[in-house]
């Protein structure tokens, strides 16, 4: 608890904190390597399957799908389209507020 405390005074300092002390064990590494032991003890990608295709867990496994997947993707396409000229000068005006918003 106290090195929880201490951590949050030191919020200020410049740089990283100092991490994970030498030899100490990856507590999330362990854990990541237990569930994938117990996720093959309990059947692996078969036993998942099984498991998904009852229906009251289809909804659940999505649910857990979803939370894998990344919160953001950022995609770029080339899209043709029949517009008017009015509907071209907005939407090129739109693409100029994103630039001065969000140059890269």
């Amino acid at each position: 608890m106290t090195s929880v405390l201490k951590t949050k005074k030191n919020c200020n300092l410049p740089g990283p904190g100092p991490g994970r002390p030498k030899g100490m064990k990856n507590h999330f590494t362990s854990l990541k390597d237990s569930f994938l032991e117990v996720f093959e003890k309990l059947g692996g990608t078969d036993g998942l399957l099984e498991w998904a295709k009852i229906n009251r867990n289809k909804s659940e496994f999505y649910r857990m799908v979803t939370k894998m997947l990344p919160a953001n993707v950022a995609v770029e396409a080339n899209v043709k389209a029949d517009l008017g000229y009015e509907q071209a000068r907005e939407i090129e005006a739109e693409l100029e507020k994103e630039k001065v918003n969000d140059p890269k």
